[in-house]
């Protein structure tokens, strides 16, 4: 099974890697690529940098984002390659997905410290529109008060409001 792991440096990132690891523990053979998108530079500030110095940036800021599912991969035993795209996320993991015939695409969500909002699930969304790779979506950490009471309550006043309606 060829599986493609976009990550960032968020530990949510790491869901797919653990689910992997327990896959790769039960016999499943995988090969696994994991890759990070960088964005390209606006114009601005483009013209007052080179295009060494912008390159450079986005490799350092890649290999910050993939040191921790590299080092949980390895320590799984599970082999994989790793590499770095530019471009807008959705647009880039699709066309990795379609270059490298990936059977699947694991994508880890989860919540950002200090911030009451799920990362953003549209990249998820955005792969699915492009390609017919199989995206898979792993949730990771707990949800927050207002996710567990206020939203529920606020779906069930509004389903309430709507019968009272007809």
């Amino acid at each position: 099974m060829k599986v493609l792991i976009p990550v960032d440096s968020s530990s949510a990132a790491l869901a797919p890697v653990e689910h992997l690891a327990r896959l790769a523990r039960s016999g499943v053979e995988l090969e696994v690529l994991v890759m990070n998108v960088q964005p390209r530079f606006h114009r601005h500030i483009s013209q007052f940098s080179s295009r060494s110095a912008r390159e450079e940036l986005r490799v350092e800021r890649s290999r910050a984002a993939m040191a921790r599912a590299i080092e949980a991969l390895s320590l799984a035993g599970l082999q994989f390659r790793a590499f770095a795209e530019v471009g807008t996320p959705a647009e880039r993991i699709a066309a990795v997905a379609e270059r490298e015939q990936v059977d699947e695409v694991m994508m880890g969500v989860g919540r950002h410290p200090g911030w009451l909002r799920w990362l953003n699930p549209s990249i998820a969304q955005g792969i699915m529109a492009r390609t017919d790779v199989p995206v898979t979506v792993l949730s990771r950490g707990r949800a927050g008060k207002l996710e567990r009471f206020a939203v529920p309550a606020g779906v069930a006043s509004l389903a309430a409001w709507l019968l009272a309606a007809e």
